[in-house]
Formats: structure tokens, C-alpha cells, sequence
């Protein structure tokens, strides 16, 4: 039986897709439970396909004549696995501390758990924030890439939207996880649904989990699993063309799921283009 199906949907980052590979194979705590790896490569120019071929045959590639963004290449992941669990894992990624086994221990002990993720880290050991609320028409000033944000990072109304009250000494549940590493329920997809494609890149996780705790399911961080993010390294070779992404898929998440009126709307134009001001 497939333990867990690891779902890495890489672009151009072929060096580290490989040092994150070797960091899962080195990690798999279950000798006697298996392990599945798919790459999804979203029509990278940088052979990282053919060095998988050489380097990990043990991986299953699904190779994308082009970019299908990060929630497409998910889902063809997603459909193509078959472990008990899913993990969605980004390329520029280094597992540590055994993250797998608390991840699955947890899931396995919190049945209304949809959703969970480690404490991620930068390479200098600091703390990288990857969990927040769900967006609003008030809180979204506060989102970590905003003006505000920016200019006043310890400011109350951020630290609130990006949930700095919590301390990460026991698992706590959040309202939306970032798609860096994310441990799905089987179950809770099927209900709930797969990543929406309509969302190139940007959101696309904070989509899943709002449709989730819509449904009962809940989202929750697990520090005794640990992860290293090379934070943008998958995102900076098309930095600018990102974000247009990022602005495009609040728009639509906002269009989705609140029904904005005509002024709502307005305001929500404004805010984006003074987003891309200060890009």
C-alpha cells in the first residue's frame, strides 16, 4: 500500500528539485510502507525532466508541453497518485526534522483535519510565514505583499491577518496554508474538490482551504515538522509576470467567493493598482 504520494510541480529550479528529492528519500521514515514521487514539470527549458530520468528513476514524470500554473500541475498529480495521503510539495523545498511521520501521525490522530503543514523556515532558521486568514474586504490591506505591509510590518492589522498570535510550540489550527508543503486528505478532496484552475498561480491554496472549512474540514500547522523554503526561487526567473498572477487571482478569489458589488469591485481595483505601484 502507497503511504503517502509526494507532488512536486516544478518550472526551470532543476538543482533544487533534486537536492529536495534527495532530502524525502534520505527522510522516508517507513521501510516497510511506501513512498510515491510525481513530478509535474511544467515545460521547463532547463532539462530538469531528463536529469529526473538519470538521477531518480524511482519518480514518475508527467512533462507539460506548457506552463498549466501551479494549481493545474497539482491536479495532475493529484489524479495521477495513489498513496493515502497527498503531499503538495514546491521544488525549492528541503524536508528536516522527519517531516513526514508527525505530519501523518497528526493527520491519523485528527480525523476533522482536511489540511496541514510544517513550521517553514528560511535558510537562516527564521521563521517563514505561510499560514493567514482568509481574505476580506478589511483585511486585505494587511496581506503580507501589500504597501502596508511593507512600509509597517509590525503594525496590528498584519500581524493579526497573518495570525502572529500563534505560538508554534504545538499544532494550531490557522485558516488558510500556504501551498509550500501540504499534507490532503483523500477524503476532504473528494468533497470539496481539487485546486481550482481558473487560478494560474496565487491563492490557489488559500481557495482550497476556504472551500474546505466551508465544508467542515479544517486547516493546521504541525511544528515538530519541519521544512526549508528557498523562498521565490521557483517564481523569480518570471518575477513581474508573477505578479500580474498574484493580483489577477485575488480579483478572481474575491469574484468567487464574496460577490462583490460595483463599488466593491472599484475598491478592489484600486487597491490592486496601487499594489502594482509599489511592485
Amino acid at each position: 500500500m502507497i503511504e503517502l504520494s509526494v507532488i512536486i510541480v516544478n518550472r526551470n529550479v532543476r538543482e533544487l528539485l533534486k537536492q529536495c528529492l534527495r532530502s524525502i528519500r534520505s527522510q522516508w521514515p517507513w521501510p516497510d510502507k511506501g513512498l510515491e514521487l510525481i513530478v509535474v514539470d511544467n515545460a521547463s527549458s532547463d532539462g530538469s525532466a531528463e536529469a529526473l530520468s538519470m538521477d531518480f528513476p524511482e519518480v514518475r514524470i508527467i512533462k507539460n508541453a506548457v506552463n498549466r500554473g501551479f494549481g493545474g500541475g497539482c491536479n495532475q498529480g493529484i489524479k495521477a497518485s495513489s498513496g493515502r495521503y497527498i503531499m503538495v510539495l514546491n521544488p525549492d523545498t528541503v524536508i528536516r526534522n522527519g517531516l513526514v511521520q508527525p505530519l501523518i501521525e497528526f493527520m491519523d490522530r485528527t480525523p476533522k483535519a482536511g489540511i496541514a503543514g510544517p513550521k517553514v523556515l528560511n535558510q537562516d532558521g527564521s521563521l517563514q510565514p505561510t499560514y493567514r486568514r482568509f481574505p476580506t474586504y478589511t483585511n486585505i490591506i494587511f496581506a503580507r505583499k501589500s504597501p502596508l505591509s511593507a512600509i509597517l510590518p509590525n503594525n496590528s492589522g498584519t500581524k493579526k491577518y497573518l495570525q502572529k498570535e500563534i505560538i508554534l510550540d504545538q499544532p494550531s489550527r490557522v485558516e488558510a496554508l500556504g501551498g509550500v508543503c501540504m499534507i490532503l486528505r483523500r477524503e476532504m478532496l473528494k468533497e470539496v474538490g481539487d485546486f481550482d484552475e481558473n487560478i494560474f498561480m496565487y491563492l490557489e491554496d488559500t481557495d482550497l482551504c476556504y472551500r474546505a472549512n466551508l465544508k467542515g474540514w479544517e486547516s493546521w500547522v504541525v511544528p515538530q515538522a519541519e521544512l526549508i523554503h528557498y523562498w521565490g526561487k521557483s517564481t523569480e526567473q518570471e518575477e513581474r509576470e508573477m505578479a500580474e498572477e498574484h493580483r489577477r487571482s485575488i480579483y478572481y478569489y474575491f469574484g468567487k467567493h464574496y460577490a462583490p458589488s460595483f463599488i466593491q469591485k472599484a475598491y478592489l481595483r484600486a487597491g490592486l493598482y496601487i499594489h502594482k505601484i509599489f511592485d
